[in-house]
């Protein structure tokens, strides 16, 4: 074990309030669903109890994610397993692309629009949560703008959602009118997208993580444990942030973006960390049918192809 690594840890830990049934959500999406989708209960309490949550916190957050859906309960005997659903898993997949793609969109300049005016209120808070999952601002009280939206995400969420007949989609272009000032982008953008918050939260993370990643190339007694407990709470922060970023493209942001930064900089520490974490992972975890499975194929493209 690597002594100089625990304080690092414990600032992660005590960076802000972590939420149980939010860790559990990291640990599903970074550690199980590409092992199945599946863990016995008293597998998972043993893991989250490293983070300072105890078996009841445990039982009450996957009892609430089962309610919402995210997981579904099996007991053989007398152990309890829970799985992923495949509602969840469609997000989890989601989720992966925004949280581990090093991929930096190109954008041809045009913006797509989505009419709301014809849906119905319940309706329309629906289908503008869903396009804020995508990125889209509320450029209007029915209208909904993103520079380069994905057509094919688009065309499945409102097929999912049995709008397609209810919306109308416009593309557009920014005209230059010949003044002589630009066109106002920079003001709009940041007006409909909450890019100061977010640069700051990522300055947050850059300062919390950066002192590590000296001490992971150097360190030669990192545990399996630790590497968990450090893979673990690295994704759990840099979700949060990316299910915070819209990722418009590079031309709208300010200069001196932190984002790919902190895309670069959680990269290179997951690399550092993952392969003794997963010893972790596979000597903890438990299915219905012994150890939890190596993990798939898809694991190992996260960040452009991790190191083996």
């Amino acid at each position: 074990m690597d002594s100089r690594l625990n304080p690092l840890i414990q600032q992660a830990l005590d960076y802000e309030t972590v939420s149980g049934t939010s860790l559990i959500m990291t640990i599903f999406g970074d550690a199980i669903i590409h092992r199945g989708g599946c863990i016995s209960l008293a597998s998972l309490i043993d893991m989250v109890s490293d983070f300072g949550f105890n078996e009841r916190f445990v039982r009450t957050s996957v009892f609430r994610l089962t309610k919402d859906e995210w997981l579904t309960s099996e007991r053989i005997g007398r152990l309890s397993f829970y799985r992923v659903t495949e509602r969840s898993a469609h997000r989890f997949r989601q989720a992966e692309i925004r949280i581990y793609d090093m991929e930096q969109k190109t954008w041809d300049g045009r913006w797509d629009l989505v009419l709301l005016s014809s849906l119905e209120l319940e309706a329309k808070a629906q289908l503008k949560k869903e396009l804020e999952w995508l990125g889209c601002a509320s450029i209007s009280p029915n209208l909904m703008a993103y520079p380069g939206l994905d057509q094919g995400k688009l065309r499945q969420l409102l097929r999912e959602l049995k709008m397609g007949e209810q919306v109308v989609v416009f593309q557009a272009n920014t005209l230059d009118l010949g003044l002589d000032s630009p066109p106002p982008l920079p003001r709009m953008v940041s007006v409909n997208w909450p890019l100061e918050d977010i640069s700051r939260r990522y300055e947050e993370f850059l300062a919390l993580y950066r002192p590590l990643l000296p001490l992971l190339e150097d360190s030669q007694t990192l545990d399996s444990g630790q590497a968990f407990q450090l893979r673990t709470l690295l994704i759990h922060h840099y979700r949060r942030l990316q299910l915070r970023d819209p990722h418009l493209p590079m031309a709208l942001l300010p200069q001196s973006w932190p984002g790919m930064a902190a895309r670069t900089l959680c990269a290179n520490i997951y690399n550092l960390v993952y392969q003794a974490a997963e010893e972790y992972i596979w000597s903890r975890g438990r299915t219905a049918e012994g150890p939890l499975p190596p993990a798939d194929a898809g694991f190992y493209l996260r960040f452009g192809g991790l190191r083996r």
